[in-house]
């Protein structure tokens, strides 16, 4: 059986390493010159995120044999509105996780767990890939397969700025700025990579390379940092969104290009990683790829029922949701339970939209 994976990002490389497992050698191919994002950044996994799976580090070491090390455990979040601050405390709240080229990211990890060569500088396209292999999966990090097989529709652009600062740091300790003075319907994200460097970056839906400048400036005059020359980078219109189907004929859609990334936060790295691992099975025991990835057209859905619900938020809104972050029973339920808050809190955004809808036809 002949399979290739196009590109060597989280949900190609664990594709490959399942493949491995199960004796099938698959062909990379990497448009790059090396495995990892053009620039390090940091992203969290938080647990809230992957209820009921209570650690999924752990989860993917015990079912599926891949070792990550996360840069941190994440014992404090704290989050700011303009007015209020939230912080929540906890033995294990998530991971943070170096993204990138830097040899301690998920991706390099990944790679040297492998033993499959990584065809780097590749030009190849799926179309002649077609040809000669039986399976191909879809890795690229980006929809434009998925546009370009007509089973793509984009939810949600983002626009991101970020760069590495130097200070001293707790490697627990992540913080999040929900303020529209420095970002548009999204947030800024604050993780060390280590007890002397730390990542920030903001993020804005929808947005301009223009404004996002702007909001850049801004948030670098008010957190009171400066940007370690050469490492600021800006990604313009990141597109989120789903797919229709995530196999067609013998192409396999996984990670980004699946629709793995989540529209409310834009978190993806366990989803993109279990879709490479089910992409891999799919290919191994001949089961149904999309049944195998269902659950998470669900998750994605109440994501972006958020994520719309965030978008309609000023900053008095910001205070509102903070203040009440800080209750007690809302505090213990998001820090100290394994209770599905994502779902619920959609689920009750639909169940009020339900009651609002009449009310404002009849007016």
């Amino acid at each position: 059986m002949k399979v290739a994976i196009l590109v060597a990002g989280l949900s190609g490389l664990a594709c490959a390493k399942y493949l491995e497992d199960n004796n099938i050698v698959p062909v990379i191919y990497e448009k790059r010159h090396r495995v990892g994002e053009r620039f390090p950044n940091m992203e969290a996994v938080m647990q809230l995120m992957h209820r009921p799976i209570k650690d999924p580090v752990i989860y993917l070491n015990k079912k599926y044999g891949i070792n990550l090390l996360p840069a941190g455990l994440v014992h404090t979040l704290e989050i700011y509105s303009p007015n209020h601050k939230a912080i929540f405390t906890g033995f294990n709240l998530g991971y943070t996780s170096i993204r990138g080229h830097d040899d301690r990211s998920w991706e390099c990890q990944l790679a040297r767990q492998i033993k499959t060569e990584i065809h780097f500088n590749s030009t190849v396209t799926w179309q002649e890939l077609e040809k000669d292999f039986n399976w191909i999966v879809i890795a690229t990090g980006d929809p434009t397969v998925s546009r370009e097989l007509g089973v793509w529709k984009t939810d949600v652009e983002a626009f991101l700025k970020g760069c590495i600062v130097k200070g001293k740091f707790d490697l627990g300790v992540s913080k999040i700025w929900l303020n529209t003075k420095l970002s548009k319907n999204c947030m800024v994200y604050f993780a060390p990579f280590d007890t002397n460097e730390a990542s920030c970056c903001t993020a804005s839906i929808p947005s301009s390379p223009e404004e996002l400048d702007i909001l850049w400036s801004r948030i670098i005059e008010e957190l009171n940092f400066e940007p370690v020359p050469q490492t600021e980078f800006k990604f313009e219109e990141y597109k989120l969104g789903s797919i229709s189907t995530r196999q067609i004929g013998k192409i396999l859609l996984a990670g980004a290009a699946g629709g793995f990334v989540d529209p409310f936060m834009g978190f993806g790295q366990i989803p993109s990683l279990l879709s490479g691992i089910y992409a891999a099975e799919s290919i191994i025991k001949g089961k149904d790829y999309n049944k195998l990835t269902a659950r998470f057209n669900k998750q994605y859905a109440y994501c972006l029922t958020l994520r719309k619900f965030a978008d309609t938020l000023d900053n008095k809104g910001y205070d509102r949701l903070v203040s009440s972050l800080n209750l007690p029973a809302v505090s213990n339920i998001i820090a100290n339970t394994n209770l599905p808050v994502l779902s619920l809190a959609a689920k009750a955004i639909r169940s009020v939209n339900t009651i609002k809808r009449p009310i404002a036809q009849k007016k």
